[in-house]
């Protein structure tokens, strides 16, 4: 492992490779990585490009990539509150800068492919994000259970395909989880994916069975499918189903399956029975999402009717279903809406999807 050049390095690293690159044994440098991953202020602070807030929701952008070409990442600060009144935040995670699956709904993937986050870019997210919380939040103020600055969910649901930059998304789990640092549990982290079942398969491998895992499924035909998101021509229905059945889940784990409704185009009722059919085999919860408005967007968000609809139909097929409340449309922070346009023009040819 080559020398560290930069304290902010550490960020890429776990205990075991932070203590490989300075030549010493664990032991002697526990202390000190605790310090630089735990410790607001103990790194040089990340400078944000963008920041934008709607209530208690924050938008932050960091500069990401080679200098020069002024990329950034995007990423949400999102609040929650429970039906019994305790409350918390979700950060949620970017893994790459644009994204080349292409689904026709999504504001990211009209960007391209400008960019694979590293490991050390996505932790950055994690480490600004708790400095934003703890700077708006006196510490006699703070109430949360877990941790101090409140966040106690990461979702990699922002900018990019997690599973499309597997190594770095799977290197920065290790540090975010490392017990000598950040120490995040894996039941609290969330990877999503538009169902890249070459990445499942080596997430699998891992085993890793407390780690959450979300698909976007949105539609339940493949003709459908393939008309929304181009990878489900070479990683169909029949497959992504039968990899996640084959997932060693947790226990008491289940699949999140994100499905976003779009007026006219799959939120009939014929829609749902076919989604309710295709999680039968799953232990699954059932994410409705109304769609949110791209730039210059062809689509539009169903009616709250519609929404209803599909919601009660499948239930009336026995399956766990939530609809999600949006938040941050105003700051285009909504599931899918991340992706500065401004950076569009860069993008060169966007890479053929995988087989």
């Amino acid at each position: 492992m080559p020398p560290l050049t930069d304290p902010s390095d550490v960020l890429g690293l776990t205990l075991a490779e932070y203590a490989a690159a300075l030549g010493k044994h664990p032991v002697a440098v526990r202390p000190q990585y605790a310090r630089l991953m735990r410790e607001d202020g103990a790194l040089l602070p990340v400078p944000l490009t963008r920041r934008e807030d709607d209530g208690g929701l924050i938008k932050f952008c960091l500069g990401a990539g080679p200098v020069g070409q002024g990329l950034e990442t995007e990423s949400v600060i999102i609040p929650m509150n429970s039906y019994r009144g305790s409350s918390w935040h979700t950060l949620c995670l970017s893994s790459q800068v644009g994204c080349r699956m292409g689904c026709t709904f999504c504001e990211t993937g009209r960007m391209g492919l400008l960019h694979n986050l590293t490991a050390a870019e996505i932790v950055r997210q994690r480490i600004a994000a708790r400095r934003i919380m703890l700077e708006r939040q006196p510490a006699p103020d703070r109430h949360f259970r877990y941790f101090a600055d409140g966040i106690q969910n990461l979702v990699f649901m922002g900018m990019g395909e997690p599973l499309d930059n597997l190594d770095a998304v799977v290197q920065a789990v290790r540090v975010l989880s490392e017990p000598a640092g950040l120490n995040f549990p894996l039941g609290q982290i969330t990877v999503s994916t538009v169902g890249r079942i070459d990445g499942l398969r080596a997430l699998a491998r891992l085993q890793w069975p407390n780690l959450r895992i979300a698909v976007s499924l949105n539609a339940a035909n493949d003709e459908l499918r393939e008309q929304l998101m181009p990878i489900d021509k070479s990683m169909p229905l029949a497959d992504l189903q039968r990899a996640l059945v084959e997932y060693p889940l947790a226990r008491r784990g289940y699949f999140l399956i994100e499905y976003v409704l779009i007026k006219d185009v799959n939120d009939a009722l014929e829609h749902a029975d076919q989604v309710a059919a295709w999680c039968r085999p799953l232990r699954c919860v059932v994410n409705l999402i109304p769609y949110n408005k791209q730039r210059d967007a062809v689509y539009e968000a169903p009616s709250d009717d519609t929404v209803l609809g599909f919601l009660h139909r499948l239930r009336s097929h026995g399956v766990f279903v939530k609809r999600r409340v949006t938040q941050g449309r105003d700051l285009m922070g909504a599931c899918g809406q991340m992706g500065n346009p401004l950076a569009r023009g860069r993008r060169g040819e966007a890479a053929p999807l995988p087989k």
